[in-house]
C-alpha cells in the first residue's frame, strides 16, 4: 500500500472561499487528478492525503473522483471544508507531523536534496510506504519532515512541480518488484 501525502499545499480553504490571492489550487488539483485516476487507486493500493499550509488535512479514498474542471474541484474542496463532505473524503485539522505519525509504512520524503534513486528501485510491493511530496511551487518544507523520514529520495537535482513528482512516484510504485 502506498500512502501519498501532498504536504504544505499552497491552498487556503475556508468554509466560504478559496483565497485567490494566497492559493494555487492547481498545485493540488493536478496531482489529485493523477492519483485518483491511477491504476493504484483502481487496485485499492493507494491512499491520498492533502495537507494545506493552514493545517487542514483532506483524506481521499481510492474511489473519489476528482472533477477535471478546476472550478468544480474548488467547489468540491469548499464543500468538504464546510462539512458537506463528498463520499470518500474526510477532513480534519492537525499538524503535518501528527498526520504522518498516524500512517503506517516506510517513511520517505521526495526532495531534490535527497539521494538520487530511480523510483522503481525504491519500492517493493511487499512493503507499505508513506511518501511525502511538497505541494508548493518553490521553497522547502516548514515542518520537520526530514527528521520524520527514514529516507530522502531525489528523482531530479532540480525542484520539480508536485504533479511531476506525483506521477514519477505512482509509476515507480506501480511497476516495482513484488519481491
Amino acid at each position: 500500500m502506498l500512502t501519498l501525502v501532498l504536504a504544505e499545499c499552497e491552498i487556503k480553504v475556508s468554509p466560504g472561499e478559496i483565497d485567490g490571492n494566497k492559493s494555487f489550487p492547481e498545485m493540488v488539483h493536478f496531482p489529485l487528478l493523477l492519483t485518483q485516476d491511477s491504476g493504484l487507486a483502481e487496485e485499492r493500493e493507494l491512499r491520498t492525503i492533502v495537507h494545506t499550509i493552514e493545517d487542514k488535512v483532506f483524506y481521499f479514498g481510492s474511489d473519489v473522483k476528482i472533477p477535471d474542471d478546476i472550478e468544480r474541484f474548488k467547489k468540491m474542496m469548499l464543500n468538504a471544508a464546510k462539512g458537506d463532505q463528498p463520499q470518500g473524503i474526510r477532513v480534519s485539522e492537525e499538524w503535518l507531523i501528527e498526520t504522518l505519525n498516524d500512517q503506517i509504512g516506510k517513511k520517505m520524503v521526495m526532495t531534490s536534496k535527497g539521494e538520487k534513486v530511480d523510483p522503481s528501485e525504491v519500492f517493493s510491493r511487499t512493503e507499505d510506504y508513506v511518501v511525502v511530496i511538497g505541494g508548493f511551487r518553490k521553497g522547502d518544507f516548514d515542518h520537520p519532515v526530514y527528521r520524520w523520514a527514514d529516507r530522502k529520495i531525489s528523482i531530479s537535482p532540480r525542484q520539480m512541480k508536485p504533479w511531476s513528482v506525483t506521477a514519477e512516484t505512482l509509476v515507480g510504485y506501480r511497476y516495482c518488484s513484488f519481491e
